[in-house]
């Protein structure tokens, strides 16, 4: 045979050439199916449809209130703290520095806010929610819909203690077992489900947000426990001045006492070496005068700075 008649065709040949026609025939066909068969994609449309509806009903309009905030004086130099520092470190003591040793810093301050007790207050004060006028946590009780129950859980009508429960304004340390137990269940919920705090130790602001689903219950809310905590903060540092005045207060006390006792001392001294002829017997009197001319420095120091 001759080498001419095999000829060897290229692999794939046929598969380089693309057919049109059973590719619009098998879309023809799935258009057909799906028109004798809309009633099944009705069905589906109506399922998820239902289903969209249902999670937008369930997880509702959340409102999220924000708030941003800074402290000066981060440091115990820093200007705030300077003025009631200096008291007692320019005297040689050792003044209050803060909470822990640490300052008052954003973390405190991050801190505070989630403190129980922050939290636990603004819940005994009085808000507006929807028009009416009544306790944080009674508010938070009806926005979440406790008394009456939801689907997964049932409310507090069923249970014959907590049926007519309701808060009364009163200091936390007036609060009976049964308040305290309810205040605190409030407490962790809002800190796992509403409360959120952002803290960076590299930017001067931190960031509060909280979430409900009532825009007055979210808007009073943060504002009550930023007004709590920059209270808290603003009596813990004037504890703190007064605290170091305290301190200045008795070192000049003590100064000005013996002070009183080497200017007798000096008198003293003067007097026995008065009719001395050898001026060796003057050195204990130029000792004490010395030691007087330092002690008043001192004592004027501390005077100046008990002023300041």
């Amino acid at each position: 045979m001759a080498p001419d008649n095999y000829k060897i065709q290229p692999a794939y040949q046929d598969d380089e050439e693309i057919h049109l026609g059973p590719l619009w025939t098998g879309v023809k066909q799935s258009f057909r199916y799906l028109l004798r068969k809309w009633y099944l994609l009705l069905i589906w449309l109506v399922i998820f449809g239902g289903l969209g509806l249902m999670y937008a009903w369930w997880y509702g309009i959340k409102y999220i209130s924000t708030t941003s905030f800074a402290i000066q004086g981060q440091s115990a130099s820093s200007g705030l703290l300077s003025s009631s520092l200096s008291l007692a470190n320019s005297l040689g003591l050792s003044g209050t520095t803060g909470k822990g040793g640490g300052g008052f810093d954003n973390k405190f301050f991050a801190s505070l806010i989630q403190s129980r007790r922050v939290i636990k207050e603004s819940l005994m004060l009085e808000g507006t929610m929807n028009g009416k006028k009544d306790l944080m946590a009674n508010h938070y009780v009806e926005l979440y819909k406790w008394r009456t129950g939801g689907l997964t859980k049932k409310g507090w009508n069923a249970s014959p203690v907590l049926k007519d429960f309701k808060f009364v304004p009163k200091p936390l340390d007036q609060l009976n077992r049964l308040e305290d137990s309810v205040l605190t269940v409030i407490y962790q919920s809002i800190i796992d489900n509403n409360l959120t705090m952002e803290y960076d130790e590299s930017s001067p602001f931190n960031t509060a947000t909280f979430l409900t689903r009532n825009y007055d219950y979210s808007m009073n809310m943060m504002k009550l426990m930023v007004d709590k905590s920059a209270k808290y903060f603003i009596e813990d540092v004037y504890q703190l001045n007064r605290l170091n005045l305290s301190i200045a207060d008795r070192r000049v006390d003590s100064l000005g006492k013996a002070l009183k006792a080497l200017d007798y001392r000096v008198a003293s001294l003067q007097d026995y070496t008065n009719n001395l002829i050898r001026q060796k017997g003057t050195v204990g009197v130029t000792a004490a005068a010395r030691d007087r001319d330092l002690l008043n420095q001192q004592y004027a120091a501390a005077v100046n700075n008990v002023e300041l």
